[in-house]
């Protein structure tokens, strides 16, 4: 296995960003010792990582630049709050499997779970089609504060009830993905998902654009807007959560970009 970057390099995952290994020790949740190199995982073999960074990184880091050009230029934005989407154009098939295959290093139980898709992008098909049981969201994410995790479950005990499920989790700035389960059935007493309450933004039919289309207006992709998020897990707000995951299964990775 190769070592891949999840966000690629080229979207400014590399050199001085820190990151750190979270465990379970005698039930605690700890962190390693930071390390420098950016957020990454020995999660792809050679051939499917450099299929992503010949196809695909290239327009993912070209789409944070136009985002983070046109953050530049708006005022200050107050959370939570969900924002019509960014007026910038990107190529919304390339950005979509390059930030999919990221996802496919997080775990390998994602290639069992969902073997159509991984085949599909390891092969380049041109329209492919999420697959039943899964879907694809965005959120703009401007912190420092980075967070890359596999299967994860938590449940909000405090201040008001909610859960966060996810496949697969990728947030560094000024983007965060997740990759949730769409047909699971929860009770009326685990309240509503925070992907749901934030209506963070449905990105499943990017995969039907090849790599043809390389200059969509996000406006258009997007038309019910794309939200402003913070991590619930992340700092103080983690203690109103249950967090549940497998420690010998799960990967996750904390950190942080330089100023």
């Amino acid at each position: 296995m190769s070592k891949a970057h999840v966000p690629p390099r080229a979207a400014g995952n590399r050199d001085k960003v820190t990151a750190t290994t979270v465990r379970i020790q005698d039930k605690i949740r700890r962190k390693g010792r930071p390390m420098a190199g950016g957020m990454w995982l020995y999660g792809l073999c050679g051939d499917c990582n450099s299929l992503a960074g010949c196809h695909y990184d290239t327009a993912y880091a070209d789409f944070v630049r136009v985002l983070e050009t046109d953050a530049r230029s708006r005022p200050h934005l107050y959370l939570p709050r969900a924002n019509p989407a960014p007026p910038v154009r990107l190529a919304p098939g390339r950005v979509v499997r390059s930030i999919l295959i990221g996802m496919f290093a997080t775990t390998p139980h994602l290639r069992v779970m969902f073997h159509d898709l991984a085949e599909d992008l390891r092969n380049r098909r041109e329209h492919i089609t999420m697959p039943d049981g899964a879907t694809l969201r965005m959120a703009l994410y401007p912190f420092r504060d980075t967070r890359l995790a596999s299967m994860f479950y938590g449940y909000r005990v405090l201040v008001r009830r909610q859960y966060y499920d996810v496949f697969s989790e990728v947030y560094f700035r000024p983007l965060a993905w997740a990759l949730t389960p769409s047909d699971r059935g929860y009770d009326e007493h685990a309240g509503d998902s925070i992907f749901d309450h934030y209506a963070w933004a449905t990105v499943d039919e990017w995969l039907h654009y090849g790599d043809d289309v390389t200059s969509a207006d996000l406006r258009d992709l997007c038309r019910g807007g794309v939200p402003q998020v913070v991590h619930p897990l992340l700092g103080q707000r983690q203690d109103d959560w249950v967090q549940a995951f497998n420690d010998e299964v799960t990967a996750v990775l904390e950190g942080e970009i330089p100023m």
